[in-house]
Order: structure tokens, then sequence, then C-alpha cells
């Protein structure tokens, strides 16, 4: 394993923590395969100990593997657990038919291009008196499509916007709160009640073509009147505030 000073230099160049990256390089198993430590055969006798320049020289080469890693992989990517798209099952025609229609519902050069045929299911969430599946789909248009099944609502996104939410709304007051992020930029997201308390919804991140975070919030009864949500906000990594949406 790298050591503390050879992940701190890695870590300036690559802002990442020294707990994360010590777990990149265990999942990655850096320490036998770069290094080439774990099943070294035995020195020969009297072998001299290697000098502190030779020693360095492979710790060098796993740092440079390592950041070459980081580099190409979304800072967030390394820290949450995310969901390989490719790898989640396949939707039914029947609900593909559905994400074709998205295309054909829309405005005039303004379809979302959403590929049906490679909408995959995301997770069950209950709300609403009911479970119901997330589907998504990648789009064409850079963003992606997400109906939650059945009558849970849902629609497109492109890439850009840090957050969407959809509600069932029962006199102006949710009953339910559903939402999508956009990863790059959002890290939390904080649901607030007019007594001042709030809900931090479980996100479900999806990996690429999606990379995309989604959750879904049943308000409580006791929460539906006095007091109720007045707001979902999204905050990045450092805290700060990158989306404001208010309920009246």
């Amino acid at each position: 394993m790298l050591n503390t000073p050879e992940l701190t230099e890695l870590r300036g160049a690559n802002p990442v923590s020294l707990d994360d990256a010590r777990r990149v390089v265990d999942a990655l198993d850096l320490h036998t395969r770069v290094l080439g430590l774990a099943d070294a055969a035995p020195p020969p006798a009297r072998a001299p100990r290697p000098t502190r320049g030779r020693l360095l020289v492979p710790l060098l080469a796993a740092a440079a593997v390592l950041a070459a890693i980081l580099a190409a992989t979304p800072a967030w990517a390394w820290v949450r657990d995310v969901l390989p798209f490719w790898n989640q099952p396949t939707a039914p025609q029947s609900v593909q038919v559905q994400f074709y229609a998205l295309n054909l519902g829309a405005p005039r050069g303004m379809s979302p291009h959403a590929v049906g045929g490679e909408t995959r299911e995301v997770g069950r969430f209950t709300f609403g008196g009911s479970t119901r599946t997330l589907w998504v789909a990648p789009a064409k248009n850079g963003g992606f499509c997400s109906l939650w099944l059945p009558a849970g609502g849902g629609g497109c996104s492109t890439a850009g916007r840090p957050l969407s939410t959809g509600a069932l709304l029962r006199l102006g007051v949710p009953e339910w709160i559903t939402g999508d992020v956009i990863s790059a930029a959002v890290s939390d997201v904080v649901i607030r009640f007019s007594d001042g308390h709030t809900v931090h919804p479980r996100i479900v991140w999806v990996s690429a073509p999606i990379n995309a975070g989604f959750f879904a919030y049943d308000v409580p009864v006791a929460d539906q009147s006095t007091p109720h949500v007045t707001a979902v906000d999204a905050y990045d990594s450092e805290g700060r505030l990158v989306s404001h949406q208010i309920f009246r």
C-alpha cells in the first residue's frame, strides 16, 4: 500500500482524501499488481537491501497509475455507491414503449430522443402508499429520461440542470417528492419543513451514460399540514447552495 507521504503528494494533484485514496489502492489491488510485493519470490540469500532510490521508482509508478485513474474518473464516483447502469435489468417492451412515447409527445424540435430500447431498472421505492419502479433511459440529446411506474410521474432532463423535483400536492402541500440531481454538481439534497427541521433523502447514484442521482421521499402524514415541506435544496461537496426550489 502507498504510504502517507506519497498519498499526500498525490492528493495535492488530485484533491481526494487519504482514506478515499487508500480505498482505491485496495480496490485496484495496486499493492500486488503494480508494486508486485504480495507474490514476489523470496530474495536470494544475502541480497542487498534496496536503496531508498530503488524503492521510490515502483512507488512513483503506482502513484502515476492512481493519478491517471483519478484524473479520468469524476471525484464523486470514488466516495459514493454508484450503480453501473448497463448492469441493471432491462425494461420490458411495455415500459420501453412509454419512453418512445416521450419522444412523440414532445413539441416539434424538442424531442429528448430517449433511447427506449436501452431503458434500465434503477430501483424500487415506496411512496404514496405503493411501491414504484424507477426506470431510466439515456437520451440522445445528452441527458436522460426517467419514469416512476406505476403512476409516479417522471420526465426528461438535460445535462447541467442541478436539481429537478416532482411532487403530489394536496392543497399545495407535498404528500411525496421525487427528484433527480446531476451528480457532477450536487453532493447532497435537503428537504426543508416549515418548523425548521430537515430531511436528507437517500440518493441512488447511477453511472454513465446517466451520471445522475435519484431520490424519492414519502412525506409523513404528520408533516403534510403543519409542519409541511417548504423547499428542496441541493448542495455541492463544499456545502454551497446550487439549487433552491420552493413549495408554497
